[in-house]
């Protein structure tokens, strides 16, 4: 279960959530169990290669495997809330207050997913980075736990927009003004419920703010870089990610919820804690329009807790 990045026990858990949706009503007797459909998709997920699954897989077609790998997927994605949720009772406010010592309620940032290039548009899909991609906005809390993901925009977005156009502005005005701030970089503007680095700092206290609020950001820095190791298909070592835009947001939202049940079955990578905060190209511009610096590396503080 090593190749998959998950316990055998979550793949089971993973194998009954499924067994009825997935569960062929046939005779044939060459149908594909569950079992073996969740692992196909959980080996795609992990090496991002349809070849290194039909090679595992006794040799089953590529057509299959892409097929199982559709519907684990679909089936996941339907269950989405159940698994990334951003609940704003008085009881979860105080855990992440309690933990960051402040009103924080998570941290925001995006990272690029690549893909093939659309036939249509395929400008927009293309980043500053130089390769066709989808931007991903994300949101984690104290505990590394995805708590909102906006995966629908191509790479060309810049991350301010990305957020002015989803639903998070709205959980933190009119009832919910007083639920929390979000933490963000340079390419976020400031606002009463997102905290950034202050710019021109001119005294001790200026400093240590903008000290603090980057260690703190190096949990979602951190979380990228766990998020690249247990799924290579996201960091495309095992090769562009051969489906169109609509469906490979379907797919970035899946990946965070089975992170999502790694957390909470304590299933930590093997080599996690070697992973290093990924950190992802500074914002050519910030919200300001003015260039941003390169951030410099701090410690984990979630790590140091």
């Amino acid at each position: 279960m090593i190749r998959l990045r998950f316990r055998k026990d979550v793949v089971t858990e993973l194998c009954n959530l499924l067994q009825a949706e997935l569960e062929l009503q046939t005779w044939v007797r060459t149908a594909l169990s569950v079992a073996f459909k969740v692992t196909i998709t959980l080996n795609f997920y992990a090496t991002g290669s349809f070849q290194a699954a039909t090679a595992d897989m006794c040799n089953i077609l590529q057509f299959s495997a892409y097929t199982s790998t559709r519907e684990v997927t679909d089936a996941l994605y339907r269950r989405r809330a159940d698994y990334i949720s951003s609940p704003m009772n008085r009881d979860k406010q105080l855990e992440w207050q309690t933990a960051f010592l402040c009103k924080v309620k998570g941290i925001i940032d995006c990272t690029h997913v690549s893909l093939r290039a659309p036939q249509q548009t395929p400008e927009q899909f293309g980043n500053r980075k130089g390769f066709v991609s989808l931007n991903v906005q994300l949101i984690c809390d104290h505990n590394r736990k995805i708590i909102q993901v906006e995966g629908r925009f191509p790479g060309s977005s810049h991350d301010s927009f990305i957020l002015r156009q989803n639903r998070v502005p709205r959980l933190f005005t009119g009832l919910n003004e007083d639920c929390g701030w979000l933490l963000g970089d340079k390419g976020y503007a400031l606002s009463t419920w997102l905290m950034n680095p202050l710019h021109n700092l001119r005294n001790v206290v200026q400093h240590a703010y903008n000290e603090n609020l980057t260690v703190i950001r190096t949990i979602i820095e951190h979380t990228i870089g766990i998020l690249k190791q247990r799924f290579h298909c996201q960091d495309h070592s095992g090769g562009v990610l051969q489906y169109p835009s609509e469906h490979l947001s379907i797919f970035v939202v899946v990946r965070y919820m089975l992170h999502n049940l790694a957390i909470k079955r304590v299933h930590p990578l093997e080599d996690e804690a070697a992973v290093a905060p990924v950190e992802e190209e500074e914002k050519e511009q910030n919200a300001g329009g003015q260039p941003c610096r390169r951030r410099r590396r701090h410690r984990d503080p979630a790590r140091e807790a």
